[in-house]
C-alpha cells in the first residue's frame, strides 16, 4: 500500500509527464500560466460549492491585468465541470466583480484585498497567486523556480461551506488535512450507521403495528358499510345544494335587473337636475332683465319729473296775473299730486323688487337642495359628496394630514323590499341615514351614493378612530328596529374602510379601495367592518 507522500510524488510525476507529452504533441512547451490554468481547473473539479445546485455555469474572474493567465484559461473554456460550462474574464478593480462570480483569482499585486473579498463574496472560491498567510488562504498557487505548488486551507473551505475530495488533498493538502477529512467522513458514516439502527427498530415497531392494523381492518370494513349509507345521504344533500344554487342564480339575475332599473332611475334624476339647472339659468336671466327694466323705469320717472318741473315753471309764467292765493293753491295741489304719483311708483317698484328677490332666494334654495341633497334622506347626493370629499382631500394633501373613507351598505336590503314592500325599504334607508348623521363630527362628510349604499369621508382622522366610529355605527344599526305598518324589521350593515395614502389626490381611488374592503366585509358574513 503506497503512502500518501508516495501518492503525491506519483501524481506530480504523472502531471509532469502529461504536460510534456501534450507539449510534444503540440510541438511547443507549456508555460507556467498553462500550469496554473490546469491546476485551477483541477481544483474546481475536486471542489463542491455550497450553492452549486443554483449554478448553471461557472464564472471565473481574474482581478488585474494578467493577460498570460487569461489566455491560458481561455484555452480551457470548452471544458465541462460536472456538466457545466465555464466563462473567463478579467477585471481591473474589485468593485467591478459581480456577486455571482464563482471563482476569483487574485494575483500577487492584489493579495492585500483577500480579507475584504472573503467577507463580501461568501459563496466564491478564492484562489491566490502568491504567498499568503494561512488565515486568509482558501486555495493558493505558489510559483518557485518554474514549479507550481498548490496549497489548500481545509478549515477555511469548510468554514465557507465548500467540500473537497480526498484526491484534492492528495496533491494540495497535508497529512493532517487528509486525516481530518477521513475523520469527518468516518464520523458521518457512524452517524449513518446509528440512523440505520434506529430505522431498523422503527421497522420492527411498524411490523408489529401492521399486525394490529390487520385486526383493525375488519372493523374498518364494517365502518365502510356504514359510511356508504352516509355517502348516499351526502349525495342527496348535494342534490339539494344544487337546487339551492339554481335558486340563488335566479335571485342573482333578479338583483341585476333591479340594479339596471336603479341605474335608469339615476339617469332620469340626473336629467331632471340638468333641466332644473337650465330653469335656474333662465330665472336668473329674467331677474336680470327685470332689474334692467326697473332701472330704465327709474330713468323715465326722473325724466318725467324734470318735464313736470318744466311744465310747472311754464304754468307759473302763464298765470302770473292770477292772484297769489289761487297760484299758491294750484301749485300746492300740483305738488301733492306729483308727490303721490312718485310715491306710488316708488312703492310699486320696491314691492316688485322685494317679491323678485324673495322668489329668487326661494328658487336658489330649492335648486341648491336639488343639486346637493338626496330628497329622501337629506344627505348629500353622490355628486356633491364627491365634490366636498375631493376638496377636503386636497386640503389634507397640502397639510400632510390623515383621512379615512368609508363605504356602508345595508345587508340583505332586497329581502326587505321583497318581504315588506318598497315603503319599508325607504324607511330603513331613512333610519340608517339618521344614525350616520348622529355619529358625524362637525367636519365629517356623509352622502348617499347608491340605493342602499352610503359613503363617509373623515378628514384629520387616524384609522383607529375611524374604526371606532364604524363599529359604533354598525352596533347602533344592529340594535335598531324599523317599525313599518306594525311590523318590526331588524337591519345590519357592512362597512369597508381605507386610509389616505401618501401623496394621494383622488377620492375615487380611496372609494374604490373602501368598496373592496366592503366586499371583504360582505364575504366574511356581513354585519362586519373590514379594513384595507
Amino acid at each position: 500500500m503506497p503512502s500518501i507522500k508516495q501518492l503525491r510524488y506519483l501524481t506530480s510525476f504523472l502531471f509532469i509527464v502529461l504536460c510534456f507529452s501534450s507539449a510534444a504533441k503540440a510541438e511547443q512547451f507549456l508555460t507556467i500560466d498553462d500550469g496554473k490554468a490546469h491546476y485551477i481547473i483541477e481544483v474546481m473539479r475536486h471542489t463542491t460549492w455550497p450553492n452549486e445546485d443554483q449554478i448553471t455555469h461557472f464564472n471565473i474572474v481574474i482581478l488585474g491585468r494578467d493577460k498570460n493567465l487569461l489566455n491560458a484559461l481561455k484555452k480551457k473554456d470548452n471544458i465541462l465541470i460536472r456538466g457545466k460550462s465555464i466563462t473567463i474574464k478579467a477585471v481591473e478593480r474589485l468593485n467591478n466583480i459581480q456577486k455571482n462570480s464563482d471563482v476569483i483569482i487574485i494575483p500577487r499585486g492584489n493579495l492585500s484585498l483577500i480579507s475584504d473579498i472573503n467577507e463580501n463574496y461568501r459563496n466564491t472560491l478564492i484562489i491566490s497567486d502568491g504567498a499568503i498567510d494561512k488565515k486568509g488562504l482558501m486555495v493558493g498557487l505558489l510559483t518557485t523556480r518554474k514549479n507550481i505548488k498548490v496549497t489548500v486551507n481545509r478549515e477555511n473551505l469548510i468554514k465557507y461551506g465548500f467540500t473537497i475530495s480526498n484526491e484534492l488533498l492528495d496533491f494540495a493538502g497535508t497529512k493532517s488535512d487528509l486525516k481530518d477529512q477521513l475523520k469527518d467522513r468516518e464520523s458521518a458514516l457512524n452517524r449513518l450507521l446509528s440512523d440505520v439502527k434506529v430505522k431498523e427498530e422503527q421497522l420492527k415497531k411498524l411490523n408489529e403495528s401492521l399486525t394490529t392494523n390487520k385486526e383493525n381492518l375488519q372493523i374498518i370494513q364494517v365502518d365502510l358499510t356504514n359510511q356508504k349509507d352516509l355517502l348516499t345521504q351526502a349525495q342527496q344533500q348535494l342534490i339539494n345544494a344544487k337546487n339551492q344554487f339554481n335558486s340563488l342564480t335566479i335571485s342573482k339575475k333578479a338583483i341585476k335587473s333591479e340594479l339596471s332599473l336603479q341605474k335608469t332611475s339615476l339617469l332620469a334624476q340626473q336629467k331632471l337636475m340638468t333641466e332644473k339647472e337650465t330653469e335656474h339659468a333662465l330665472e336668473q336671466q329674467k331677474l336680470l332683465q327685470l332689474k334692467l327694466d326697473i332701472e330704465e323705469n327709474e330713468k323715465k320717472l326722473q325724466q318725467q319729473i324734470k318735464k313736470l318741473k318744466q311744465q310747472s315753471s311754464i304754468i307759473e309764467d302763464k298765470e302770473q296775473k292770477i292772484s297769489g292765493q289761487q297760484q299758491l293753491l294750484y301749485i300746492t295741489i300740483t305738488a301733492a299730486i306729483i308727490i303721490l304719483f312718485l310715491t306710488f311708483i316708488v312703492l310699486t317698484i320696491s314691492k316688485s323688487r322685494k317679491n323678485a328677490n324673495k322668489e329668487l332666494a326661494k328658487l336658489n334654495e330649492q335648486l341648491y337642495l336639488l343639486a346637493t341633497k338626496d330628497d329622501m334622506t337629506k344627505l348629500f347626493n353622490r355628486r356633491h359628496f364627491l365634490e366636498l370629499a375631493h376638496r377636503e382631500l386636497s386640503q389634507l394633501q397640502r397639510t400632510k394630514s390623515m383621512g379615512v373613507a368609508l363605504m356602508i351598505d345595508i345587508d340583505h336590503f332586497k329581502s326587505v323590499n321583497d318581504n315588506h314592500g318598497h315603503g319599508a325599504g325607504d324607511q330603513a334607508i331613512i333610519n340608517v341615514a339618521k344614525i350616520l348623521i348622529d355619529n358625524l363630527r362637525e367636519y365629517d362628510i356623509v352622502g348617499r351614493v347608491g340605493g342602499e349604499e352610503f359613503a363617509m369621508f373623515l378628514p384629520n382622522s387616524e384609522i383607529d378612530v375611524a374604526m371606532q366610529i364604524a363599529e359604533r355605527i354598525r352596533i347602533k344599526v344592529a340594535n335598531l328596529s324599523t317599525l313599518y305598518q306594525q311590523t318590526s324589521i331588524k337591519l345590519t350593515v357592512s362597512i369597508g374602510l381605507t386610509a389616505k395614502k401618501e401623496n394621494e389626490n383622488s377620492i375615487n381611488d380611496m372609494l374604490q379601495r373602501a368598496d373592496s374592503a366592503l366586499y371583504q366585509a360582505k364575504s366574511s358574513g356581513r354585519n362586519n367592518v373590514a379594513l384595507i
